[in-house]
């Protein structure tokens, strides 16, 4: 067995007998509406496959963990290209105005169902270890923790609790460089038992593309379609750093 591909347990102290959620947050693969800032040096469709390339294969790795995945997207009415999404995902709708009331909504509707844990985690990370999710279900085994993994730029990739928490949601900006700061001390003040996961890098922009492209020609492993979209796009990627 890949030991990046850890089974998790149904159940944990806080939530006997629940399966754990994971709620994977994303975008139709459209030309033009996701990974705009890859072009340049992308173009709009290279872009879109680079992104189709990530979302495929963070659902595959989310599929072995064991836990329940729930792909939510916007209500565009679009369709996700075939086999794309591997069987047994449920295809769930992203409700709110903002990221931040989506993020709220989802993660509330998802513990509604009977999720004992949930995490909210995007696919935007191609180089992430599926560890590191484990270990966000893992640490929210304990009751009342927020699990958060920042990203390099202040984000987070991944945000994770056991019961609703909508003081973590309500009034907060994102795409700036305080997010996870903020989210931290909000989920402290609201009396929860805070647990940060190694930080990372989302590959959003020309930059970490280019960090991308370094990492993998050097050894560092991603996913089947990930490498063949990058083997794909060959001289038309940024040179890394």
């Amino acid at each position: 067995m890949d030991p990046l591909l850890i089974p998790l347990p149904l159940s944990g102290p806080g939530s006997p007998g629940r399966i754990p959620s994971l709620v994977v947050f994303a975008k139709v693969p459209e030309p033009g509406r996701v990974k705009t800032r890859l072009t340049p040096p992308l173009t709009p469709a290279d872009a879109a496959d680079l992104y189709a390339a990530f979302l495929g294969d963070a659902l595959a790795g989310f599929v072995g963990l064991g836990v329940d995945v729930r792909l939510y997207l916007p209500a565009s009415g679009a369709a996700m290209p075939a086999g794309l999404v591997p069987p047994g995902v449920t295809l769930c709708v992203q409700r709110g105005d903002g990221l931040g009331a989506r993020m709220d909504a989802a993660l509330n509707e998802t513990l509604a169902s009977g999720a004992g844990q949930a995490v909210v985690i995007g696919t935007d990370h191609p180089t992430l270890p599926l560890a590191h999710v484990s270990a966000a279900f893992d640490a929210l085994a304990e009751p009342g923790t927020v699990a958060v993994g920042p990203t390099e730029d202040g984000g987070f990739y991944l945000l994770g609790l056991d019961r609703p928490r909508p003081a973590l949601f309500d009034g907060m900006t994102y795409s700036h460089a305080s997010v996870c700061a903020e989210t931290c001390a909000r989920a402290e003040a609201d009396g929860a038992r805070l647990h940060v996961l190694p930080a990372w890098v989302d590959v959003d922009d020309a930059p970490s593309l280019a960090r991308l492209v370094a990492e993998w020609q050097s050894g560092v492993p991603v996913g089947a379609r990930t490498a063949a979209a990058l083997t794909r796009l060959g001289g038309r990627l940024p040179a890394g750093p």
